[in-house]
């Protein structure tokens, strides 16, 4: 079964066509109505088959797995293809209930990541939505663009991943950091997260019995392996991520409150997209506003403070300041 954009264009098409019925439609009339709306979509020309033209009918008719089931019937004396039932439409065909569940599945997993390929039976319901989206679009111009990669490092380990996480299964990990030789070891994986176009695998390491986060870019090579699967109750993503921004939590580290200044439009930017849900605005006094956010200091807090350069002031704790004060010591001395 075709799922390209030609194919759904084309099914799209002879729907539209078929339910004119002040005209007589045979392969022919019909290739040409699909070659002028795919030259007035992607700008290029194209010539359709009569192969092509009747095995898209047949799929409309037949094919259980676009599940149109179109009632399409070819009148001999006037030479032409028409719907038996004139209500009918491909776009108004429902989900079947175990579309729905599937599609349901998908979002869930959608609304989280990207990458997986371990889904079956979505295309055909990724082809019907696309239909549907198209016939209500095809006249319009694009609204909305989504800035979302096409690819993440390492998201080749997703479908592994996902699946040692779902069946509890231990896996053999060969992982490369960045400032160390690479080793090899037993891993229980527990989560998948991903963050500022990364994706991180939280894991416990066996011969340490320590949960650890790793970089799934780094991942070298990852094989079954016999040994028994260590779970960990009670790690719960809500309550670790709760006091976090970012992937990254320090060992013994405490919740400290975190106060800034916030000068001109940065001030109403932090305002509508606070930088942590703890956050709460103290005052405002000349041109500048102070917020506080309740978090575990890590390298992605200090990273996102810095990267509003010098429209911020990080007044506590006194540690942090300082340290935001060397590093931006440092890169002044790049400039210099």
């Amino acid at each position: 079964m075709a799922t390209n954009k030609h194919a759904i264009i084309r099914y799209r098409v002879i729907d539209k066509c078929l339910r004119q019925v002040d005209r007589a439609w045979n392969w022919k009339t019909l290739a040409e109505a699909c070659a002028l709306e795919i030259e007035k979509v992607t700008g290029k020309r194209t010539t359709l088959s009569e192969r092509t033209i009747k095995g898209d009918l047949q799929s409309m008719r037949m094919d259980t797995a676009l599940g149109y089931f179109a009632p399409i019937d070819y009148d001999r004396a006037e030479k032409s293809y028409y719907y038996t039932n004139r209500n009918f439409s491909i776009t108004e065909a429902p989900l079947s209930r175990s579309d729905s569940d599937e599609l349901k599945n998908a979002i869930a997993l959608l609304h989280q990541f990207t990458g997986f390929q371990h889904l079956t039976g979505i295309d055909n319901i990724i082809q019907k939505l696309e239909l549907l989206a198209y016939e209500s679009t095809a006249d319009k111009k694009k609204l909305v663009h989504l800035a979302q990669p096409t690819t993440i490092p390492g998201q080749q380990w997703l479908d592994q991943l996902y699946e040692a996480i779902k069946d509890e299964s231990s896996l053999m990990m060969t992982y490369k950091p960045f400032d160390r030789e690479e080793f090899s070891g037993v891993i229980s994986p527990y989560l998948l997260k991903e963050y500022d176009n990364r994706w991180y695998l939280y894991a416990k390491f066996h011969s340490k019995d320590q949960l650890r986060t790793y970089g799934l870019e780094r991942i070298t090579k990852l094989t079954t392996t016999l040994q028994k699967y260590k779970p960990t109750p009670e790690f719960s993503p809500e309550t670790y991520f709760r006091d976090l921004i970012g992937v990254t939590l320090e060992p013994n580290k405490a919740i400290q409150k975190v106060c800034f200044r916030a000068f001109g439009k940065t001030a109403d930017y932090i305002r509508t997209k606070p930088l942590h849900n703890s956050q709460v605005e103290l005052d405002e006094a000349q041109g500048a506003a102070t917020f506080q956010i309740a978090v575990i200091p890590n390298f992605e807090l200090e990273s996102l403070l810095l990267s509003f350069g010098e429209n911020i002031e990080i007044t506590k704790p006194k540690a942090m300041q300082q340290r935001i004060a060397k590093r931006l010591s440092k890169a002044h001395k790049l400039y210099t």
